[in-house]
């Protein structure tokens, strides 16, 4: 229902067929939606994160304020503020889980972080 495209040939980014979502339903027709990059203008909804000096000084602050919490570990696009790839997220989703199993199994903290978001 959703494929991606990366290919610098292919104008859009995303296409998505939303009558696969609801398999149980029959449709005669369908529309497909062709997504379409862009620059962030005025009056937009920014969707993706942009490090520039002042959000990495708002980020540098939610990091030592998220460091001094215990029991929770920030992750993925909004934990960590990065622009994520799927193939990454799901990379960094299995490390996490093999960390947190570790800590939990040798009765250790679990870390504020499974990736440095400052890096």
């Amino acid at each position: 229902p959703v494929v991606n495209y990366c290919d610098v040939d292919v104008p859009y980014t995303r296409i998505t067929e939303h009558k696969h979502f609801a398999p149980w339903e029959s449709h005669d027709r369908t529309v497909v939606y062709h997504e379409y990059s862009r620059l962030c203008g005025e009056g937009d909804t920014p969707y993706y994160p942009i490090r520039r000096v002042k959000e990495k000084e708002l980020l540098l602050n939610y990091v030592e304020r998220a460091r001094t919490a215990t029991g929770v570990t920030f992750m993925g696009r909004l934990g960590t503020y990065r622009y994520l790839d799927m193939d990454v997220t799901i990379h960094e989703a299995l490390g996490a889980s093999r960390e947190m199993l570790n800590c939990l199994a040798s009765n250790k903290p679990l870390p504020s972080f499974s990736i440095d978001p400052m890096v």
